[in-house]
């Protein structure tokens, strides 16, 4: 079984960064700073192990504060893709980050060409979200 405090971990990461860069997406963000050469050299930005993803959103963090000059509060709709995200994923705790978000949020749009998936409103994942139902 994979480390449960991961989860709330990478969540924290996840929102610290977003605070940087608050204009983006969630499937925006992550595919800016952490995924975007993981699509360039393996394509499959679902697979990497927790630990990688924890390790490049501390550097996307140290990053975003050398080169933005401020953050800002989260909106309530990314608070609210934040808090679906913390109340799912422990429901899951063995699947990897992108894995879950695969799986319950950005895979409903795989029909989609493989790099617009991510291009989602934050509305449009958490009504994905919102519908999953997990045992």
């Amino acid at each position: 079984m994979r480390e449960l405090e991961r989860i709330k971990r990478i969540i924290d990461l996840v929102s610290q960064l977003w605070t940087y860069d608050h204009t983006l997406t969630l499937g925006r963000l992550l595919e800016k700073w952490i995924w975007t050469d993981w699509m360039a050299s393996r394509g499959d930005i679902f697979h990497p192990e927790d630990t990688q993803t924890e390790q490049r959103l501390h550097e996307s963090i140290k990053r975003a504060q050398a080169s933005l000059s401020s953050t800002s509060e989260l909106t309530q709709l990314q608070k609210d893709v934040i808090n679906k995200i913390a109340e799912l994923w422990p429901q899951v705790p063995d699947q990897r980050f992108g894995q879950f978000l695969s799986n319950y949020a950005f895979g409903h749009f795989m029909s989609h060409p493989p790099k617009t998936m991510l291009h989602q409103s934050d509305e449009t994942i958490l009504q994905a979200l919102q519908q999953c139902t997990l045992k």
